[in-house]
């Protein structure tokens, strides 16, 4: 005769539940900031929609990358998200869509507040190149004329203003966004803007003011003929108390 073999004793099949929560394991818990797997692939998604030909899906595809960057800021996974997105971001700084525009430069400045010094090389090689252009295309007539140029040069000032207290900017970019930026303070609506920005760059980059200001006239320090030629227009406008608006 075969022996039984003997199973223990059965389980219960009514007890009560314990109402305890599961716990996460410690090292489940440690691995959880390293970053969301989740949100890269999603921003990785994104990039086709960032390349989409509607702006409907440009702009659901910032605000996504976005939300993932602020998501992955404590995490090692923001600068390799911030590298996959960076060449599509910047694309869409072009102004084919007005609001597309402006909501990139939302992104935009939260990756800078980000990035730092890493971020440096990107600032003069990209972001500059399309902001700069953008501001030498308009004039003070225009923006006082046309409210969709002067939002966006605004948001330029703006954006530009975050860059400057978070990102180390070269020579070149410093001294041009300076007297671009001295341009409009003669449209009354950005003169606030402006005086923002020179401001954050006065502690900074206060030499390269100095010397743009003393060439048109304004620091009574030294004639405008002393200095070299700049390079810059001559018939800039800005106030008397230009140097005392903005600390210099």
């Amino acid at each position: 005769m075969s022996e039984l073999v003997d199973f223990g004793p059965p389980e219960a099949e009514d007890e009560e539940p314990t109402n305890e929560l599961a716990t996460i394991p410690q090292k489940e818990e440690e691995e959880a900031g390293a970053g969301s797997p989740l949100a890269i692939k999603i921003s990785l998604v994104a990039q086709n929609f960032l390349a989409a030909s509607t702006g409907a899906q440009q702009l659901l595809a910032l605000k996504i990358v976005q939300n993932a960057v602020l998501a992955l800021s404590d995490t090692k996974d923001l600068l390799p998200l911030i590298n996959e997105i960076w060449p599509a971001l910047v694309h869409r700084l072009h102004r084919d869509v007005f609001y597309v525009t402006l909501a990139a430069c939302d992104v935009v400045e939260a990756v800078c507040r980000l990035g730092e010094s890493w971020m440096r090389k990107r600032v003069h090689d990209d972001l500059w190149l399309h902001f700069e252009r953008i501001l030498r295309e308009a004039s003070p007539v225009s923006v006082a004329q046309r409210s969709t140029e002067r939002d966006l040069v605004f948001r330029i000032l703006r954006t530009m203003r975050t860059v400057v207290y978070h990102v180390p900017l070269d020579d070149p970019t410093a001294w041009n966004l300076a007297w671009l930026a001295l341009r409009f303070l003669e449209c009354e609506p950005l003169a606030p803007y402006v005086l923002d920005l020179l401001r954050a760059m006065v502690p900074v980059y206060g030499d390269k003011i100095w010397l743009i200001l003393a060439k048109l006239g304004h620091t009574g320090d030294i004639s405008p003929a002393d200095i070299p030629n700049l390079g810059i227009p001559a018939h800039i406008k800005v106030p008397a108390n230009i140097c005392q608006a903005i600390g210099l």
